[in-house]
């Protein structure tokens, strides 16, 4: 289960009352909504923002990943070339033999 970088959670976009006296309830309106456009667009542009700092982490870890990779598969490349030139006629190999002891009439394998 992945753990958790960052939280991302939005804000709240407008708490102004709106006025119940002087008759500007248009005008209220009209402000309010600029407000409430102009920090949506904000929450956007920090989620944006966070989206792009995910992106290059992911990024980041893809290239170290492929540079492992490629570490790997140069020393397998190295172990084929390797098990490749050995001849298995010219190459001494011993033959290991069970070792057998007998004391006291028992009979096992030390």
């Amino acid at each position: 289960m992945p753990f958790a970088k960052r939280i991302v959670e939005p804000q709240l976009l407008c708490r102004h009352p709106i006025p119940n006296d002087d008759g500007l309830l248009c005008e209220d309106l009209c402000s309010i909504t600029n407000v409430v456009l102009s920090r949506t667009l904000r929450q956007l542009s920090d989620l944006s923002k966070h989206a792009c700092s995910l992106f290059q982490d992911i990024e980041n870890e893809i290239v170290s990943t492929n540079q492992r990779v490629w570490a790997l598969q140069n020393k397998i490349g190295k172990i084929q070339q390797t098990a490749n030139a050995l001849d298995p006629k010219l190459e001494a190999v011993q033959a290991k033999t069970p070792r057998h002891t007998v004391a006291s009439g028992c009979t096992g394998f030390f």
